[in-house]
């Protein structure tokens, strides 16, 4: 399996500060409230289609922020995540039923496990050769389908790469799919691609992708 830098970053005092980093002040704390209503949005088409989720598998869980949602709404949510360290915390938040040790592209599950597969912030972290690895992982665990956040290229992104650049900072390891390239892998995966929501269309790259088996 190829490595990439995320699955060495969320570790130690990064796990125990990721929320209080990311979320705690208003625009972090804006941001997780849109990111669970896009989540919510993208379950509710999904479940129009084949009825109420009843077993869930989020990758990653992180720190748990959306499988406690997703508890709160009655459905059994296990938790996988490469970090034990960011475990530990959902752990102790009582995120989920059941939490595991595991790289997305080889989940320790037998096939047709879950309901369907919920991947929040994943796919912009993985390298192309990855994305199709993950997403056929996910249609083998899935019995319904998966809703996947997948970054979009959008004019927004572009500019503030270029802003970035101009000011010799990195972009870092984030990879936008466009949705021509998201179309082949889910393709590629024998997944079909029911929808998208964007977080905020035209700016946020942000997009929930709903992928149904064909």
């Amino acid at each position: 399996m190829e490595d990439y830098p995320a699955l060495h970053r969320y570790s130690d005092d990064q796990a125990q500060r990721y929320e209080a980093k990311r979320f705690s002040h208003a625009r972090g704390r804006a941001v997780d409230a849109m990111e669970w209503l896009l989540l919510r949005r993208a379950l509710t088409r999904f479940e129009r289609r084949g009825g109420s989720l009843h077993d869930v598998l989020d990758v990653p869980v992180g720190t748990g922020r959306m499988a406690k949602r997703l508890g709160a709404r009655g459905i059994e949510v296990t938790g996988l995540d490469a970090s034990e360290d960011m475990l530990t915390v959902a752990r102790n938040a009582h995120a989920a039923h059941a939490y595991q040790v595991g790289r997305a592209e080889h989940l320790p599950f037998p096939g047709r496990s879950f309901d369907a597969v919920v991947s929040i912030r994943l796919f912009g972290h993985l390298p192309a050769g990855a994305k199709a690895e993950v997403l056929k992982e996910f249609r083998r665990v899935a019995r319904r389908g998966a809703i996947v956040f997948v970054p979009g290229q959008t004019r927004w992104l572009s500019m503030r790469r270029a802003w970035r650049a101009r000011r010799g900072r990195p972009s870092g390891a984030w990879n936008p799919v466009s949705s021509s390239d998201m179309r082949s892998l889910a393709d590629q995966a024998d997944f079909h691609v029911m929808g998208a929501l964007y977080l905020l269309v035209g700016f946020s790259e942000t997009r929930a992708v709903i992928l149904v088996p064909k």
